[in-house]
């Protein structure tokens, strides 16, 4: 099933920065083999840094971890990653991957996927924010929000770096604020499959 079924598949995107991967491997670990989401992850990184980051993760996950790549369309059951120097959006059900411009010094990868989500998805959006310095993904998650899909900050007392979903927070457009265990448990009930 792809993404333009139209039926109750959501797209979550996950924006971490440092202190990021232990909250992002533990929300992995508890996600079921199968529901109606697809995981987008967005880790800030340096883009001379070679990411390892699928690798890494692909042993906390029962889902495939894929690396993002241009063009490629948007399945369920699956976790994209993007890759080190990347930016990435979502279009029409597929992934638009371009390589961060120079004179983008700031680095806003989580806001730009989460604006894209929020117009290509709507209801179906649902944007993570974790640990990190800075207080990219709050404008974006706003966003999300506004078009009727769902932001959930890390907890900032879990988090080692509180500055991202604080930012978020502050934004008062936050529909939870979790630990990385009930994340992955409210995002779990929100994917759920239906049954007939």
């Amino acid at each position: 099933m792809k993404l333009s079924d139209k039926s109750t598949f959501y797209v979550v995107g996950i924006g971490l920065s440092i202190g990021g991967i232990d909250p992002l491997t533990e929300i992995l670990s508890c996600l079921p083999e199968r529901s109606n989401a697809a995981y987008l992850v967005i880790q800030h990184l340096d883009r001379a840094y070679p990411s390892k980051l699928a690798e890494r993760l692909q042993p906390f996950s029962k889902l495939k971890v894929n690396v993002a790549v241009q063009g490629m369309a948007i399945a369920f059951n699956q976790v994209y990653v993007l890759a080190e120097g990347q930016m990435m959006t979502v279009e029409k059900g597929k992934l638009i991957v371009r390589s961060r411009r120079a004179d983008e010094k700031v680095n806003k990868a989580v806001d730009i996927l989460f604006y894209s989500m929020a117009e290509d998805l709507g209801s179906r959006a649902v944007s993570v924010i974790l640990s990190g310095l800075d207080g990219d993904g709050s404008l974006g998650a706003a966003q999300i929000n506004l078009h009727g899909g769902i932001t959930i900050p890390q907890l900032p007392a879990t988090a080692q770096h509180p500055s991202m979903p604080e930012s978020a927070i502050k934004s008062g457009q936050t529909r939870f604020i979790l630990n990385p265990q009930d994340i992955a448990g409210e995002i779990t009930k929100l994917t759920a499959l239906k049954t007939a």
